[in-house]
């Protein structure tokens, strides 16, 4: 029996921004990196390059694109960063609530799509923490400590998740 391809998720956060999060998502889209968030990524965008990522998607909000794009930068070929609105930041109690389907749906696509591949996720923190949940890999929210910049590998054999890292590349900013 031949064994399942692993395929690499790097979900990552968006770098460090020039103001605080707004619930209002047209305030909230204003926000732009910082000069030490596009260091960050740019340190984490080396780091994943070593890898060989074969694709990248990102929220479609501004500084989750602007991180993709520095990401993107560091990776040869060339990769185009694609905006999906699964990965989109959390305005409300009931965007929270779909995160538990909406994320491993999403995966479960891209694991097809991408099989045996390493692909870059950026998103934001209640996104990626959402996601964390999803796979109940948090035992209690004391666990997810997930700065601007920071991120995790995650591995699926096939469609199982089969393990999961921190990514703190971007903290030697």
């Amino acid at each position: 029996m031949s064994q399942p391809q692993q395929t690499v998720f790097f979900f990552m956060r968006h770098g460090e921004t020039d103001r605080a999060y707004s619930p209002d998502p047209q305030t909230d889209d204003l926000r732009r990196l910082s000069k030490r968030g596009r260091a960050q990524l740019r340190k984490v965008g080396k780091y994943i390059a070593q890898f060989g990522p074969t694709a990248i998607y990102s929220s479609p909000r501004h500084r989750t694109m602007e991180s993709a794009e520095l990401i993107a930068a560091a990776v040869e070929p060339k990769l185009a960063v694609t905006p999906r609105d699964e990965l989109i930041e959390i305005y409300s109690n009931s965007d929270y609530r779909t995160l538990e389907h909406r994320i491993p749906r999403f995966f479960n696509e891209l694991v097809q799509k991408h099989a045996g591949e390493q692909v870059v996720l950026v998103s934001h923190q209640d996104v990626v923490h959402g996601g964390l949940d999803a796979f109940q890999l948090l035992e209690d929210e004391k666990d997810f400590p997930c700065e601007m910049g920071q991120g995790y590998r995650l591995v699926f054999a096939g469609p199982v998740l089969a393990e999961c890292q921190k990514i703190v590349a971007g903290n030697e900013v």
